[in-house]
C-alpha cells in the first residue's frame, strides 16, 4: 500500500511540487518588483516572472496554502532570489555601461593660465559617438562636457586624463566648487516628466576620482524644480511648489530631504522678485558661497503692473539686491543693494585673476546687456573695481574681464575697439588697440581677458588650393606689444576647419594651462590650445 502524501492535515504540500510552485510564486512577485524598479532591464523581470510561471505550472496540483511553515519559505526564497539576480543583474549592466577612467598621477599643484598666447599646441576633436556641449575650467586644464558624460585634458599638453561616459544614454554635467567637482547626472534631472530616481556622481576634475554616488527622487506631485548648482552634501535647486512664492531649496545627496532653503524676504512698502523665478542668470556658485540677484520697486508702483513690466519700461528704475548665502547651511553673509537699474540684474563671474595678489571678482549686469555692470567682491560684497557709467550709454562698451586687482574694458570707437586696463578706482592704465576693420562684426563681446592680454576669436577668408571658406582665428592683444593674428591651424598637416555662419560658432575659454578656443563647423567641432 502507497500512502498519499497529498492528502492529510499534516502532510500540507510534502510532495517537491508544491515547494516549487511557491518559489514559482515569490519568482511572480519579485518579477513585479523589478518591473517597477528603475534601471533594471525590462528582460531580467520578464525573466524572473516566467520562470515564476512555469514553476507554478509544474506544481500547482501541490501547492497549499497551509500549513504557512510549508509554504511561505519557498515563497520568499522565490522572491529573494528574483531581487538578488534582478538587481545584481542592474548593478552590472551600470558598470559595463559607464565608462570611467582616473589619473593615476596628476601635478601637485594646477598650471596657471597663460599670461598671453601666441601659438597653438594641440588640438582636440571630440568622439564622433559625442556631441560636444560645453567646455569648463578644470583643476588642470579642460572639463569637455558632452551629451553623454565628461572627458577632462591636460591644458598643457591637450592629452586626456580622465574621461566618464555613458554608453548609449544621455547625461548632464556641471563643474562646481571652482572648477574641482563636477556633477554629473544619468539622464535629465529637469525633465518634467521624470518619474523614477536618477543616479548622480561627483568626481574631482584634477584625477577623476569618485567622491560620491547618490539617487534622488523626482520632485513630489505638484512641484517644479531645477538643479542650479551642488553642495557641499546637496543639491541647490529652483523650488516652485503650486500657490507658493519660488525659492532655492538645497536637497540632501543622502536623502533628499530639505537642508535649508531662501526664499526673497517680504519688506514692508515694497515688492521683490526675482525674474521669472531661480535661474542660470539670477543665481551664482563660487567655490565658497552661493548667490542670487533679484529686483525690488516701492509697493505703490505696482498698481495695475508688475515688476517685469516696469522692468520693460524706458526711464522706470528698480533696486537690484544680490545676497550672498553659505551653501552648507544658508545663512546669509552679505546682501548688498544697487539702486537705479533699468533691467533685473545677472550674475556671472569675472574671469580667471590677474595674479597671486589678486581674487576673483562678481559682475552684476543687466539681464539684458544694456546698462554698466558694477564688480563685487564676493569675500564682503564691497564695490571691487568702479565702472563709470557714461562709456556704457549707447552700447559701445563690453567688460571682459575683472577681479579685485582690476578689470578690462573694451570700447568700441569710431575706426577701432580699445582694450582699457583700469585699477580697482576705475582709472586707466594701459589701452591695447585693434584697428577696427580687424574686428567681427558683432564685436568684441565674445573677448576673453588674460592676465596680459586680450584674446578675441572669430571667424576670416581663407583660401587654400582647393577652395575659400571662413575659418577660426584669433587676435592675441597684448598689452605691451602689438596684436598678433593667429591662424588656429591645428598641429600636424590637417587643413583649417571650416566654421559655421553664427557668432559663437567660434569661442575661447580661459583655462589653467591654455586659452582653450572651441570652433563649431558644418561636420565638427575642434578644440584648440593656444599657449605662450
Amino acid at each position: 500500500m502507497v500512502e498519499d502524501l497529498t492528502v492529510g492535515r499534516d502532510t500540507g504540500d510534502a510532495s517537491p511540487r508544491g515547494p516549487l510552485g511557491w518559489c514559482g510564486a515569490g519568482l511572480c512577485l519579485g518579477g513585479a518588483a523589478l518591473a517597477l524598479a528603475p534601471e533594471v532591464p525590462w528582460w531580467a523581470a520578464l525573466s524572473a516572472a516566467g520562470t515564476g510561471l512555469l514553476l507554478i505550472a509544474a506544481g500547482r496540483r501541490r501547492m497549499r496554502a497551509r500549513p504557512v511553515r510549508r509554504s511561505l519559505p519557498p515563497a520568499a526564497a522565490g522572491l529573494a532570489l528574483a531581487l538578488v539576480a534582478g538587481f545584481g543583474v542592474r548593478a552590472l549592466t551600470l558598470s559595463l555601461a559607464v565608462d570611467h577612467t582616473v589619473a593615476g598621477t596628476v601635478p601637485e599643484t594646477a598650471p596657471p593660465v597663460p599670461v598671453r598666447v601666441d601659438r597653438v599646441a594641440w588640438s582636440w576633436a571630440p568622439p564622433e559617438d559625442g556631441v560636444l556641449v560645453d567646455v569648463l575650467p578644470g583643476t588642470l586644464g579642460p572639463v569637455v562636457v558632452l551629451d553623454d558624460g565628461v572627458v577632462a585634458l591636460d591644458g598643457i599638453t591637450g592629452g586626456e586624463l580622465w574621461r566618464y561616459r555613458l554608453r548609449g544614454a544621455d547625461a548632464r554635467a556641471a563643474v562646481h566648487g571652482g572648477g574641482t567637482r563636477v556633477h554629473i547626472a544619468h539622464g535629465d534631472p529637469d525633465d518634467p516628466g521624470r518619474t523614477g530616481p536618477l543616479a548622480w556622481v561627483e568626481l574631482d576634475t584634477a584625477r577623476g576620482a569618485t567622491v560620491e554616488a547618490f539617487t534622488t527622487p523626482p520632485p513630489p506631485e505638484g512641484v517644479s524644480a531645477r538643479v542650479l548648482a551642488a553642495g557641499p552634501g546637496t543639491l541647490l535647486h529652483s523650488w516652485t511648489e503650486d500657490g507658493q512664492a519660488p525659492r532655492i531649496s538645497a536637497r540632501t545627496t543622502t536623502g533628499f530631504g530639505e537642508a535649508w532653503s531662501f526664499t526673497v524676504p517680504e519688506e514692508p512698502g515694497r515688492v521683490c522678485e526675482p525674474w521669472q523665478d531661480w535661474n542660470a542668470d539670477n543665481t551664482l556658485r563660487t567655490p565658497d558661497l552661493f548667490l542670487v540677484a533679484y529686483a525690488c520697486v516701492p509697493q505703490e508702483r505696482l498698481r495695475g503692473t508688475s515688476l517685469a513690466e516696469i522692468a520693460d519700461t524706458p526711464g522706470e528704475h528698480l533696486t537690484g539686491v544680490v545676497t550672498a548665502l553659505d551653501p552648507r547651511d544658508g545663512q546669509e553673509r552679505w546682501t548688498r543693494e544697487l539702486s537705479g537699474l533699468e533691467e533685473f540684474p545677472a550674475l556671472r563671474g569675472g574671469g580667471p585673476v590677474t595674479g597671486p595678489e589678486a581674487s576673483p571678482a562678481v559682475v552684476v549686469g543687466p539681464l539684458m546687456g544694456e546698462g554698466a555692470p558694477v564688480v563685487l567682491d564676493p569675500r564682503d560684497g564691497s564695490h571691487a573695481v568702479r565702472i563709470t557709467a557714461e562709456p556704457w550709454t549707447d552700447g559701445r562698451s563690453v567688460l571682459v574681464r575683472a577681479d579685485t586687482s582690476g578689470a578690462v574694458v573694451a570700447e568700441t570707437a569710431a575706426d577701432r575697439v580699445l582694450f582699457h586696463r583700469v585699477d580697482p578706482a576705475g582709472e586707466i592704465v594701459e589701452t591695447a588697440a585693434l584697428a577696427g576693420d580687424e574686428v567681427p562684426e558683432y564685436g568684441p563681446g565674445l573677448a576673453v581677458g588674460l592676465p596680459g592680454a586680450v584674446a578675441v576669436p572669430f571667424g576670416a577668408v581663407h583660401t587654400d588650393a582647393e577652395e575659400t571658406a571662413d575659418v577660426a582665428v584669433l587676435w592675441s592683444v597684448p598689452f605691451d606689444t602689438e596684436p598678433r593674428l593667429l591662424l588656429l591651424d591645428p598641429p600636424g598637416q590637417a587643413p583649417p576647419m571650416p566654421l559655421g555662419p553664427a557668432a559663437d560658432d567660434h569661442r575661447a575659454v580661459a583655462v589653467p594651462g591654455a586659452l582653450v578656443t572651441v570652433a563649431r563647423g558644418p561636420d565638427a567641432v575642434r578644440l584648440h590650445g593656444l599657449v605662450a
